[in-house]
């Protein structure tokens, strides 16, 4: 990982600037206040009940073991309002690809947010030698879905009534993958890279 590209400065579509940086031990507390502060309907696609401060101790624990990286989105004043993360198996018929999850502040919704912390973590699936990176959204999370095909992510498996909300409706759920040596995503992010600060697109 080259933490010398860090923090990572992102101006969204409202005009608001951002900064991207690897999740570190001491924003233990910032983040456990970020998924607070979320309503439930943000985190019930969530594999974690994130609003538990012993869930989010217990992930802390886990970046930086190589089974978890994390991108957190700052304010200017250092309010997280973003966090990307990364998961990988270091064994098994897995161990080539890697999941990919998203939650961002309401506030911060499509801004072009999403976007950046799932640009950045392809970046990092580049850098660690993953092949394939999959997300699993909701089919009501319409604007998670096109955050990811902006960044070449396609719809490979579609499992009916196999998610049920906080409102106890049923909902399908959507596996996206991307095939991280894609040659031509790979231009099209150095080339978002070489000027991050520009206006962001999507979600």
């Amino acid at each position: 990982m080259d933490e010398l590209r860090y923090p990572l400065r992102a101006v969204l579509k409202s005009g608001r600037p951002v900064f991207l940086r690897p999740l570190q031990h001491r924003d233990e507390a910032e983040l456990a206040f970020f998924f607070s502060e979320m309503p439930r309907e943000c985190t019930e696609f969530l594999k974690d009940d994130v609003h538990d401060p012993e869930v989010v101790r217990g992930f802390i624990r886990q970046c930086g073991t190589d089974r978890v990286y994390a991108i957190l989105a700052l304010t200017e004043e250092d309010r997280v309002v973003g966090d990307g993360t990364l998961h990988m198996n270091l064994h098994g018929w897995r161990r080539h690809v890697g999941e990919v999850r998203v939650v961002v502040s309401p506030e911060f919704q499509r801004q072009g947010l999403a976007t950046a912390l799932i640009r950045e973590l392809v970046n990092q699936a580049s850098v660690l030698g993953l092949k394939k990176l999959e997300a699993q959204i909701l089919d009501s999370q319409e604007g998670a879905r096109i955050a990811f095909e902006q960044l070449g992510f396609r719809e490979e498996a579609r499992l009916r009534a196999h998610a049920l909300d906080v409102h106890n409706r049923l909902h399908d759920l959507l596996i996206l993958t991307h095939n991280v040596d894609d040659p031509w995503l790979s231009m099209e992010i150095l080339i978002e890279d070489l000027d991050f600060s520009r206006d962001l697109e999507g979600y």
